[in-house]
């Protein structure tokens, strides 16, 4: 299943897999407004889509060394908001919702901009535009 966590319990521990984590930061990084979609792997994306698996943690990569715990979150922004203020509410988002179900301590959360998602007019719309 992949490298897992620890968080250490007075009685014992409980243990982490990374895809618990991704799933975890993926569902914060949803409920930001202002992203368009999340980015990932094509390869694996396209397997899950051609299936019909949603991927909550698409975009999501945890990285854990022996003291620190960083998530990687590709997004793709919605054209005109402001990008900066949505990559620091993802973080925000984040380090929130991995410390509050998970009691880990996040180090770094890394927002990688991927591409701006443009509003599609209507058909109708850019007709009008069109003849004047």
């Amino acid at each position: 299943m992949g490298e897992e966590l620890m968080n250490v319990q007075p009685n014992g521990t409980v243990t982490f897999a990374n895809e618990v984590l991704e799933t975890i930061a993926g569902i914060a990084v949803a409920d930001v407004p202002g992203i368009a979609n999340m980015s990932g792997s094509l390869v694996k994306d396209g397997w899950n889509d051609l299936i019909g698996k949603k991927r909550p943690a698409k975009g999501v990569k945890v990285t854990k060394t022996e003291d620190t715990l960083t998530i990687d979150v590709q997004i793709i922004v919605e054209y005109g908001v402001k990008v900066h203020e949505v990559c620091q509410a993802i973080q925000e988002s984040v380090y929130n919702a991995i410390e509050t179900m998970t009691g880990l301590k996040t180090t770094a959360v890394n927002v990688y901009v991927q591409g701006v998602k443009i509003k599609e007019t209507a058909p109708s719309e850019a007709a009008d535009k069109a003849d004047d």
